[in-house]
């Protein structure tokens, strides 16, 4: 099997669980929608295990990756927020990426707009979703802004679909030690969040994300028979 064709078969997996619902008309409407999908437990494993017994090249294959956003409270932050826990290779402890993402409407964008909020010290943050009392010892000065690395979302038939400005998203990784350029597009649909994102560095080398084997597809794990979101 094709990397192609695992990505096709996954996508199709996905609308197990989905649900009609009525189209929402405004963007405050489809806010609530997506804030409403976007918090959850997902996870890659099956995409991960697919690839694996399809004997792809490990240059092919995508990483394992675990993700966990929940509504947080935050003095000092403004929007609605989302506290973003993710770790990668099966393993709790490897956190690659903590974050508090704030969500706003942005009128002239016509476009939901995604504001990351880094933090200054990660470890301050780890399982705060299960802890108000460490959300409430946050505040605004316990973060820091990329500026243009905004996502906006807007929504496209039965999915939202985001997308950074191109080429707009720069900074100093010190998780790899130079100034990257990140591009990346997002799709969240009622049971999965597809990721596709590519950074390179200043003479164009690859620093982390795909390159050409489709999104990492992450499955929202929930009971379908509860119909709960």
């Amino acid at each position: 099997m094709t990397i192609k064709q695992i990505a096709a078969a996954s996508v199709l997996a996905l609308s197990a669980c989905a649900t009609s619902q009525a189209e929402p008309n405004s963007l405050e409407a489809q806010l609530d929608e997506l804030l409403a999908w976007f918090a959850g437990t997902y996870e890659n494993h099956q995409q991960v295990y697919a690839q694996a017994i399809a004997d792809l090249p490990a240059e092919a294959r995508h990483r394992h990756r675990h993700h966990t956003f929940a509504p947080v409270s935050i003095p000092g932050l403004p929007g609605r927020l989302i506290y973003a826990q993710q770790y990668q290779h099966y393993d709790p402890q490897d956190l690659y990426r903590q974050r508090v993402y704030s969500f706003t409407l942005n009128e002239a964008e016509r476009a939901i707009q995604l504001t990351i909020y880094t933090p200054n010290d990660p470890s301050r943050l780890t399982d705060m979703h299960l802890n108000p009392g460490q959300q409430e010892a946050l505040s605004a000065e316990d973060f820091f802004l990329k500026p243009g690395c905004e996502v906006f979302w807007k929504k496209q038939g039965d999915q939202y679909e985001g997308y950074l400005k191109q080429n707009a998203c720069s900074y100093y990784s010190e998780r790899f030690q130079t100034e990257v350029f990140l591009n990346e597009t997002l799709i969240m649909r009622q049971d999965a969040l597809l990721l596709d994102d590519f950074a390179v560095d200043g003479e164009g080398n690859q620093v982390f994300g795909s390159a050409g084997n489709g999104p990492s597809i992450n499955l929202k794990y929930e009971d379908c028979a509860s119909g709960s979101r």
